[in-house]
């Protein structure tokens, strides 16, 4: 009998957490801010608008660690040298698990890693393939040092970004240990050259309107970041629809353009799989109330893919119109 009843309860508990319904808040960001312009974006109240929201898990757009054909794309030269950090890690027999009070003491294992044994976390979260993770640790660190130069270089990159004005410091507030990467770029390149193709098409066809809108909504985009309000702009309804018209019509207006269908097939299979990776995250975290925060050109086709699973969302634009009405 407690047999059949171990059983039932283990069906239910699958079948729940299958039908687990998801409540998303989408954040569409630019991946750089202009140093010239960076000072006049409220960034402050963005992350004030994170930690009150106190999500379960935030999701960003990197690549998880089990999706090696898109790191190895993506960051061949970032991997080969978490390789190496790998290397050297066990060889100094500190990698995956050695507590901090047992790591090694000999002077040439810091003198390469530098003498803040806390760096040893984010180097393994770096030769782990976790590279967002790595330099999030490395960005809540009080002495952070040049010796660990993985980090180093890298995070003054990360300075003008959406992780190191926006993501990271919100995290920090709220106390958030890690984020989920939901990302998927195999097959990028290709992409890229068909996009190149597809753009030179469309600059003999400046009859077609969305076109029209789009190189518009570019104007506005410069606008807004001279004024300050570059992250309200590409969240608002004018980018967003300009963005998702451009990539729905492509295959219709240059119906002869393999390049072009090939262009929207990739972009939408890249957001279904964000999509994707969303819905399983939560589910194998147990999370109900998830942030996402991702390039702003992928909200519209991500919001479209979850809410066609059921699940609640909530743009960072839809708040923001609703606060000005």
């Amino acid at each position: 009998m407690k047999t059949i009843i171990t059983i039932y309860l283990l069906a239910f508990s699958i079948l729940c957490l299958a039908q687990r319904k998801l409540d998303v808040t989408i954040i569409g960001t630019a991946h750089y801010f202009d140093d010239e312009y960076k000072s006049l974006q409220d960034f402050e109240s963005i992350q004030d608008f994170i930690a009150d929201l106190n999500p379960d898990i935030i999701c960003i757009e990197a690549i998880p660690i089990e999706d090696t054909l898109s790191l190895r794309e993506i960051w061949p030269n970032t991997l080969n040298r978490a390789d190496g950090l790998r290397d050297s890690l066990i060889y100094h027999n500190a990698f995956p698990t050695i507590p901090t009070n047992e790591l090694p003491k000999d002077d040439s294992f810091w003198k390469t890693y530098g003498s803040n044994k806390q760096l040893l976390k984010g180097a393994n979260y770096y030769a782990s393939y976790d590279i967002w993770n790595a330099y999030y640790h490395w960005f809540q660190l009080q002495e952070k040092g040049d010796s660990l130069y993985y980090f180093s270089k890298f995070q003054r990159k990360l300075s003008n970004s959406e992780y190191g004005l926006i993501v990271f410091p919100a995290a920090q507030k709220l106390g958030v240990e890690k984020f989920f990467g939901i990302d998927y770029r195999a097959g990028e390149s290709e992409f890229l050259e068909n996009n190149k193709k597809v753009l030179k098409k469309l600059v003999f066809s400046l009859k077609w309107k969305p076109l029209k809108v789009y190189l518009r909504t570019q104007k506005q985009y410069r606008k807004a970041n001279e004024s300050g309000r570059l992250m309200e702009y590409i969240n608002g309804p004018e980018f967003q629809n300009s963005f998702s018209e451009l990539i729905d019509e492509l295959p219709k207006k240059l119906p002869r353009s393999e390049e072009a269908r090939q262009v929207k097939s990739y972009w939408l299979n890249r957001n279904q799989i964000m999509a994707d990776r969303i819905i399983r995250t939560a589910n194998e975290q147990g999370a109900a109330k998830v942030l996402l925060t991702v390039g702003s050109a992928h909200v519209t086709h991500i919001k479209r893919s979850l809410e066609a699973e059921g699940h609640t969302v909530t743009t960072y634009g839809e708040i923001i119109n609703n606060q000005n009405n």
